[in-house]
């Protein structure tokens, strides 16, 4: 692949990621996926770029993560390494690309109906640990939980912006340091550590797409980006099945 298309498609993913905490995997996955990528090497370029922005976006917001770090990693990592696992074992038997369309799809509809679900919320926190353990099980079989985790992280701390973006942060973190440290260990592929340049561009970019971020209201955004995902995903899956070239 061009190196110079790499670059860009990472960069607009970066500003994405920086700003509004989803982007990167949400695009980036099924992107580099249908460019050729296998499931492994796009994991090992988005993943570093995606720990290093959340791990900022933790440390600018300075919210306390303790009360909810214990119940994530109980529930959520087991299933996110088991899933994760699979997929690698599995990456030349199944097609990747289908399940990460047709998630992409059914995360950009849920976001887009999330004040119905959010409304429900009542129903759902009886089955708080169940929807970690699905949360982690889809986001190490396609990379694509975070739109999972947004609404899960808005149904219960929807109340104040910065500590759901922190949440979000250190989900996206801890989620990205387990796949990393799985990919290094049972990967098939060699890890291209050139590939880590992409870091200092987000360390670089963070802090003045904060002072952005504190100025805006992202609920026209998210629209949007949730419509754009929408379309996105079912391309993705129309390619996938080779309906269209």
């Amino acid at each position: 692949m061009d190196l110079a298309l790499e670059f860009l498609i990472i960069l607009i993913l970066l500003i994405f990621q920086s700003l509004f905490g989803i982007g990167l995997l949400l695009f980036g996955t099924p992107s580099f996926l249908l460019l050729g990528y296998s499931f492994e090497s796009t994991l090992v370029l988005l993943l570093p770029i995606s720990i290093s922005i959340s791990f900022f976006q933790i440390l600018y917001q300075k919210f306390s993560i303790r009360n909810i770090a214990m119940e994530f990693s109980i529930f959520c990592l087991p299933f996110l390494v088991f899933f994760l696992i699979i997929a690698i074992k599995l990456g030349e038997i199944i097609n990747i690309k289908i399940y990460v369309s047709l998630l992409l799809i059914a995360s950009s509809l849920i976001i887009l109906n999330k004040n119905r679900i959010i409304n429900n919320n009542l129903s759902l926190k009886k089955y708080r640990k169940v929807l970690l353990m699905i949360i982690g099980s889809i986001h190490g079989f396609t990379n694509m939980g975070g739109s999972f985790l947004s609404i899960f992280s808005t149904m219960f701390y929807g109340g104040d912006r910065g500590i759901t973006r922190n949440y979000i942060s250190y989900g996206y973190l801890v989620m990205g340091v387990i796949q990393y440290i799985t990919v290094l260990f049972v990967g098939l592929e060699r890890i291209d550590l050139t590939k880590l340049f992409y870091v200092f561009i987000a360390l670089v970019l963070f802090l003045p797409i904060q002072k952005i971020f504190n100025k805006i209201d992202d609920s026209l955004f998210t629209i949007i980006i949730n419509y754009t995902a929408l379309i996105f995903g079912f391309l993705t899956l129309l390619m996938s099945l080779k309906l269209i070239s």
